[in-house]
């Protein structure tokens, strides 16, 4: 049986963790991935909230990783509420359904509360995150930054009536979405060559 610990994320773990999201993220949504790159291109940002970046050990090795980022619901009339927002949340692909992402969820959720964060606000399947409290995010009033809705949108109350008031657009961190091809590819490159797929599933695959 795997004996699993959970702790903070370090520096020295930097690397690992990077290598951890790209094995975990391979092909999944696109040919290749983006998203450890992404964390790579977060680290020293301000907006990263390192005191929830939890991590999973198995034995010597990182199984698990979970990122969170502080973002900005914006009002109509210019008010800002801060919240959280994690991803991407990474799981060894051999180790993925066995709990490691429920336990990284419920343990940063703790310390996120104790900190006097009100809400999580994140994008990703409603099937599976509504079992830790995520609803649609239009049921608050908040949309996406350019005023669309959708079923990914998703916000989870830390708190009772942590959303309470709360309406706007949401701001994610750019590094999510302004990436450079050429970096990208740069960055992946230090890594082990591994084939890019198109699958049926992957995001292109619908369009």
């Amino acid at each position: 049986m795997n004996e699993y610990t959970y702790r903070i994320e370090t520096p020295r773990d930097y690397a690992a963790v990077e290598a951890l999201t790209r094995e975990a993220f391979w092909n999944v949504y696109r040919p290749g991935c983006d998203e450890h790159f992404i964390v790579h291109s977060l680290r020293g940002n301000a907006n990263v909230v390192a005191r929830l970046n939890y991590l999973c050990e198995c034995g010597n090795q990182i199984c698990g990783h979970i990122f969170y980022t502080a973002i900005s619901i914006i009002s109509d009339s210019g008010e800002s509420f801060e919240a959280l927002s994690f991803g991407p949340i990474s799981v060894r692909p051999d180790l993925q359904r066995t709990g490691i992402g429920s336990q990284l969820i419920r343990r940063s959720f703790s310390d996120a509360r104790a900190a006097g964060y009100k809400a999580v606000i994140i994008t990703g399947s409603p099937a599976y995150y509504s079992r830790f409290g995520f609803r649609p995010a239009a049921d608050f009033g908040i949309v996406d930054a350019d005023g669309s809705s959708y079923p990914e949108l998703m916000a989870c109350e830390l708190v009772e009536g942590g959303l309470s008031g709360v309406h706007g657009r949401v701001h994610f961190c750019p590094e999510f979405f302004d990436i450079d091809a050429e970096a990208l590819a740069k960055f992946d490159a230090k890594f082990p060559p591994r084939e890019k797929l198109k699958l049926p599933g992957q995001l292109w695959y619908a369009q």
